[in-house]
């Protein structure tokens, strides 16, 4: 048990961080553990974002259009 919730827990570290570990990922004992922290900590961070946007008023998207560039 207790190696399950290290891995869940390293996992929702690297996915807040938007790193994966594939080696820890395809472990056969932990591998599901970690996966599933991982997907915590990336919605996790989502919401942080979401709240930073909401905070400092930010709607829509932040890349509405592609950058102008032109070759003149």
């Amino acid at each position: 048990m207790d190696d399950a919730l290290v891995a869940y827990n390293a996992g929702r570290v690297d996915g807040a961080a938007g790193y994966r570990d594939p080696q820890i990922a395809e472990d056969a004992e932990v591998g599901a553990d970690y996966r599933i922290g991982l997907l915590d900590g990336r919605i996790a961070a989502f919401h942080l974002i979401m709240e930073v946007r909401r905070i400092l008023g930010v709607e829509g998207s932040l890349f509405e259009r592609p950058d102008d560039v032109t070759g003149s």
